[in-house]
């Protein structure tokens, strides 16, 4: 189910451009190595999770450059010309498989960090926001759709302030588009080849047209997400819609507790995703939802 939820994370999320999806997928990958950790500790170990995820991003930057999208491959998926130079010759789109291999490579290690999450030394702030960014989301979307997994939902701190508190993809669109991906994304590991290049050609004509066709898909759908969220919100990324980044996570919370744009966002997002869920449900094969 997690790997469903992240269908629409390539291309700076539903091809929007913000993040690039090596970096949310990754910070994803992070949690999910510890979260044996995260039941046993709670938020001590999302603290400690955080930490490695903002040294992912830092590596990720020195590396690569940014961790925008838009940015590093100088394309606009949402056009025809984008869409092609991406393609054509080649170089951009096999930059990004060298990316993903090179992240993979690094990620692999973090198994060996295991260990700290474990220490009986624990220190951590314990203060709450009233939102939790994408897990609020994905909260609300489940108690007005029943479409939600306690997995997705545990994991999904890692969007919080931008994904690790770093000021990147706001946690409650990522938290909207994982909602949507629980029912209409794809599991590529029960799919063939010709069936991942199938969604894969399908979902960039979606992002071309002004009402998308055929059958319910990630891209339409999420596109249609990420720009209502983006005319709402003014930007897709944490730092520039609140103008500020965080210093830790007591710095996190204290905004939380008091931004109601950023509360109002995430309430805008849960009603948006829960009604194109409820729009395109019926259209959904019986096969395909898990």
């Amino acid at each position: 189910m997690l790997l469903r939820a992240a269908t629409g994370f390539e291309g700076g999320t539903v091809a929007s451009g913000s993040t690039c999806g090596v970096v949310t997928s990754g910070a994803l990958a992070i949690a999910l190595l510890h979260d044996h950790a995260l039941k046993e500790r709670g938020l001590a170990a999302e603290i400690d999770v955080i930490g490695l995820i903002e040294k992912y991003i830092d590596w990720f930057t020195v590396h690569f450059g940014t961790t925008i999208c838009r940015v590093r491959t100088e394309v606009d998926f949402n056009r025809v010309g984008g869409q092609i130079r991406y393609l054509l010759p080649g170089d951009r789109m096999a930059r990004c498989f060298r990316h993903i291999t090179q992240a993979v490579n690094y990620l692999d290690p973090v198994r060996a960090g295991t260990s700290i999450l474990l220490s009986e030394n624990d220190t951590s702030p314990r203060e709450m926001p009233s939102y939790r960014c994408a897990r609020s989301v994905l909260e609300k979307v489940r108690e007005r759709t029943g479409v939600g997994d306690s997995r997705v939902e545990r994991l999904s701190f890692v969007f919080d302030g931008g994904i690790g508190l770093t000021g990147g993809l706001c946690g409650a669109l990522a938290g909207g588009v994982m909602a949507l991906n629980m029912l209409f994304g794809i599991d590529v590991r029960h799919m063939s080849y010709l069936q991942i290049l199938s969604a894969f050609l399908i979902g960039h004509v979606n992002l071309l047209l002004e009402r998308p066709r055929g059958m319910p898909e990630p891209f339409g759908l999420g596109s249609t997400l990420a720009k209502n969220f983006a005319s709402a919100a003014g930007s897709l990324e944490c730092s520039r819609i609140t103008a500020r980044t965080f210093e830790d996570w007591h710095d996190f919370a204290v905004h939380m507790n008091s931004s109601s744009f950023c509360n109002g966002l995430i309430d805008h997002t849960a009603d948006l995703a829960s009604m194109l869920i409820e729009t395109w449900r019926p259209f959904v094969r019986k096969d395909a939802v898990l």
